[in-house]
């Protein structure tokens, strides 16, 4: 299938952390994401146990845990949060920003990162970018800087106060 370029954009908050999880959750909501039905077939016909099993004898020991049962139970009923439905599609993702589960300081799997200051200078002139000069980079794929299953955040301003937070990357297989 490939990745999906993604943008999610939330109101500003001075929680970066908190603002990723409302916008996992507006995309979630809102069915801004693949969801893929087929992708754990063997667990809509299987125990708890049973399907604990076939993942360990699958994939190693390391199958026997929390993120497997909640797979189970996502398979079998509906991913009932963006956690659920990550954990419920472990080869094609969602290919969007629920694919994000952190922020953090500097690039990494599964999180969402600032740009530096210098690249903020180099794509605006700025290091308070407005949020319309933020929706542009964003939009135009300017903003998607770490490769995939990584993101980027970016503050938007508006009279030099924050306005929005752009989470933007590409995800998914």
């Amino acid at each position: 299938m490939g990745a999906s370029a993604w943008v999610s954009r939330i109101a500003y908050q001075p929680d970066i952390a908190a603002a990723l999880q409302a916008a996992r959750w507006e995309a979630f909501r809102g069915g801004h994401y693949y969801h893929s039905p087929d992708e754990l077939p063997e667990a809509r016909t299987m125990t708890e146990d049973e399907f604990v099993a076939w993942m360990v004898e699958e994939y190693g020991p390391n199958a026997d845990g929390a993120e497997t049962r909640l797979a189970w139970r996502a398979a079998r009923t509906g991913p009932d949060s963006p956690d659920a439905l990550a954990v419920s599609q472990p080869y094609s993702g969602t290919h969007s920003v629920i694919d994000m589960t952190r922020v953090g300081d500097t690039p990494d799997m599964f999180t969402v990162a600032p740009p530096s200051g210098e690249v903020l200078d180099d794509l605006f002139a700025t290091r308070t970018p407005s949020t319309d000069a933020v929706a542009t980079a964003a939009a135009d794929g300017r903003l998607d800087l770490y490769g995939r299953w990584h993101g980027t955040y970016v503050v938007g301003y508006r009279g030099g106060e924050p306005e929005a937070i752009f989470f933007v990357g590409h995800s998914g297989d």
